[in-house]
């Protein structure tokens, strides 16, 4: 082995051991762990639901002059809060929003949601948001609220769609709106 390999696996090794030390230890067994160890707790979706549940993100966050849901990872971040995180009863409150708008879609429409047209998902998705927000439905508001969770979240989100800067500048409390644009991330 040469001067410089040994030197590299040493600042590895120490590096390694740093991240350790201040608390890395969970964010490598994240890294580590195999996909699909859930610690023995069962799949938010199965493959047809997480079809619907892509599907359904992209209507709520279309692609337009930035990415849509589906770009950004909302679906799969989903996926992931609700097998990592999620209890039972708010997997089953999430799949229950994607079986009502399933079933909303065939009552509507007489076909599945994703057999419908773009116009026609976004009459069904639009149907159901004007009824469970007026009724301030708990399992809704958690879908909803997961689907921009993971799309403001994502780089895509804090940099495509808000405005991201670095450093700001100055502060300048009278703006006039057509100056700013879109939103800041933070």
């Amino acid at each position: 082995m040469s001067d410089s390999s040994k030197h590299n696996l040493n600042r590895r090794a120490l590096l390694l051991g740093a991240v350790l030390l201040v608390g890395g230890g969970a964010a490598l067994t994240r890294i580590a762990r195999s996909p699909g160890a859930f610690l023995g707790r069962a799949r938010a979706f199965n493959a047809e639901q997480f079809a619907l549940l892509e599907q359904v993100c992209e209507v709520i966050i279309p692609t337009t002059d930035t990415p849509g849901a589906i770009t950004a990872g909302v679906p799969a971040f989903m996926r992931q809060m609700l097998e990592e995180w999620g209890s039972d009863e708010s997997r089953a409150e999430i799949v229950s929003v994607l079986e009502t708008l399933e079933k909303l879609a065939w009552s509507k429409f007489g076909a599945g949601f994703l057999e419908l047209i773009p116009e026609r998902r976004l009459q069904v998705v639009s149907g159901l948001d004007a009824e469970r927000v007026a009724r301030h439905d708990p399992a809704y508001g958690k879908f909803k609220q997961l689907v921009l969770l993971g799309y403001y979240q994502s780089e895509i989100g804090a940099t495509h769609e808000l405005r991201y800067e670095l450093v700001p500048g100055a502060w300048r409390a009278n703006l006039p709106l057509s100056e700013v644009g879109r939103a800041s991330a933070v």
